[in-house]
This record gives C-alpha cells, sequence and structure tokens, in this order.
C-alpha cells in the first residue's frame, strides 16, 4: 500500500476507537446533541467510509488489471474527506451553520472523487502511450549519437521515465514498493537521487550504476535478433497453454499449472499456499496476479519459463 492508501486505513481505525469512546460516554451519561452527532459521522463516515476508500483503492484496480485512473487525486481526497469530517463534528452544535455547510461539502466532494476515480478506473479503457515517431527514416545519415548514461547524481524519477525498463534493476535491488505502477508514478515526483536512495537503502551505489547502465546500453544487432528469437515471454501468444508453448503474461494460472506441474515450487514462492485453493487461478492471468501482489512481472515469466524448460 501507499501511503494515503495506507492512510486511509490507519485513520479508519482511529475514527473507529473514537466512536467506541463516544458511545461509552452515550451510553453512561446524559451527553451532549453533538455527542450523538459525532458517534455517528465517525463510525460511517470515519470507520466504514475510509475503510472502504483504503482497501478499495489497494484492491479494485488490482482486480480488474488496471492501474488507477488518477492517482494524483488520491492524497487530495485523503485530505478533503478528514478535514470535511473533523470540521463537520466540530461545528454541529452550531449547525445549521455556514462553516458546517461548507464542511458537509467538503465531504460530499471527496466521496465523488472516490466514485469517480474507481468507476473510470474499472469503466473506461486504460491510457496508451503513443510511441514517439521515429525520424530515423526521413533524417540523413548522421554520426551514431552517443550513448546517454545514468549517474548518482541523476534523480530516480528522471531515471524511471526515461527508462522504463530499469524497473527490474531496482526491484532486483530491494526496491520492491517500485513493482507497484502506482508507487513508481509517485516517485516520479520526488526529488530524491540515485545516489541519495541507495543510501538509504544500503545499496552499493557503484554496482546500481554499472547494472542500470547495462540495462539501457542498446543491445549489438546479433544478440538482439537472437533474443528475439529466444526470449519465451515474446513467443507467448493469448489462449489456453499447450506443453510446449512458452509462458506468457495473458497465460492463465490454472493453465500454466496444468500444462507444467514443475512450476508449483515458483508459484508457492511468491504467492504462498493459498494460490493453490483461490479460485482465481480459474481466470486470473500472470499479468493479473503480478499486478495484486507488487511482484515483478519479468521476473516472475522469467523464474515460470525457467521452471517449465525453456
Amino acid at each position: 500500500m501507499d501511503r494515503y492508501t495506507k492512510g486511509f486505513v490507519v485513520a479508519s481505525l482511529v475514527y473507529f476507537f473514537l466512536a467506541s469512546v463516544l458511545g461509552i460516554w452515550m451510553g453512561g451519561t446524559d451527553g451532549a446533541g453533538w455527542v450523538k452527532f459525532a458517534h455517528v459521522h465517525f463510525n460511517l463516515l470515519g470507520f466504514m467510509a475510509m475503510m472502504i476508500y483504503g482497501v478499495g483503492y489497494f484492491i479494485l484496480p488490482r482486480f480488474n488489471g488496471r492501474t488507477l485512473r488518477w492517482p494524483s487525486w488520491v492524497p487530495i481526497h485523503f485530505f478533503l474527506a478528514n478535514i470535511g469530517l473533523i470540521g463537520m463534528v466540530a461545528t454541529a452544535p452550531e449547525r445549521p451553520s455556514t462553516g458546517f455547510i461548507l464542511f458537509s461539502a467538503l465531504s460530499v466532494i471527496s466521496t465523488g472523487m472516490f466514485a469517480a476515480n474507481l468507476g473510470a478506473t474499472m469503466l473506461m479503457e486504460p491510457k496508451k502511450e503513443e510511441e514517439p515517431a521515429s525520424a530515423a527514416e526521413t533524417a540523413p545519415a548522421a554520426p551514431p549519437p552517443v550513448a546517454p548514461t545514468i549517474d548518482p547524481d541523476m534523480r530516480v524519477g528522471e531515471i524511471l521515465t526515461r527508462w522504463p525498463q530499469t524497473v527490474d534493476v531496482f526491484v532486483g535491488h530491494g526496491f520492491a514498493s517500485l513493482a507497484n505502477p502506482e508507487h513508481r508514478e509517485q516517485v516520479k515526483q520526488i526529488p530524491i537521487t540515485l545516489r541519495m536512495a541507495c543510501q538509504r537503502h544500503n545499496v552499493d551505489l557503484d554496482y546500481m550504476v554499472s547494472e542500470l547502465n547495462e540495462a539501457i546500453a542498446p543491445a549489438p544487432p546479433k544478440a538482439a535478433a537472437a533474443a528475439t528469437k529466444t526470449a519465451p515471454a515474446n513467443a507467448a501468444k493469448k489462449g489456453k497453454l499447450s506443453r510446449g508453448e512458452a509462458i506468457g503474461a495473458e497465460h492463465i494460472l490454472g493453465e500454466i499449472l496444468a500444462a507444467y506441474p514443475e512450476t508449483e515450487k515458483v508459484f508457492r514462492k511468491y504467492y504462498g499456499d493459498g494460490c493453490f485453493s483461490c479460485p482465481g487461478q480459474a481466470t486470473e492471468s500472470v499479468k493479473q496476479s503480478a499486478m495484486m501482489h507488487n511482484v515483478s512481472e519479468t521476473q516472475l515469466l522469467s523464474e515460470l519459463n525457467s521452471a517449465a524448460g525453456f
């Protein structure tokens, strides 16, 4: 879970505790009218709604194999929901009042943001990034450009934006949260350099820089051609999996286990024993399951194909 998704869950538990305390107060004394109002709204808009917000943001996009449509809305939603609820309780004794109406409007707006964001995520087609047109076909022959390199003082967000393929290197060095697309988008906005990130995670900076530059280095023509022929993921097809066919991102977990029982150890490693009793294996693809469990899709496919003998 990212910061604000987890924040909703934590806030939900805090409001649940406050509502319980107010409930005891109401039962033991003849409390003021605002006490009942606070008790009801801490339970409804605090405990119940914020638990739904946190779990909904985390689970529903992953169940649909998609990323949240507008992740930048989540922090705004978090603050509006909390300010609206606390403001409503604080101004309840004065209602009807301008302050109470204002804070109530904030609560309604926050609820609408949640509904719109998740609704768009599940109902609208994901945005497709347009590939930039190549000028190589029209431009005259020119000397080959100097290959770009990554240095320690480059921002992590810039590296991920310019070279998306470096995600696997980061994940392999302990930056597991970067496997989550939503978290990557947040990291792109943070001005943290590669040097700072390596210091924080106790990662060897020189080795990390070397691996990143190796990942972005263009492959020689012959090697690239060989990789195209042998890469199992590229050879994968949609549809029912047959033994002898490479495992791809769109293949269903149950079909993979039926065709290649030897892949069970890989699934057990990443998903635990629950994977084998979960009904989702009949409909869930490798891509969807990797997103659900914050696992690197590339790494998972590599290990599954290795276990299958490719």
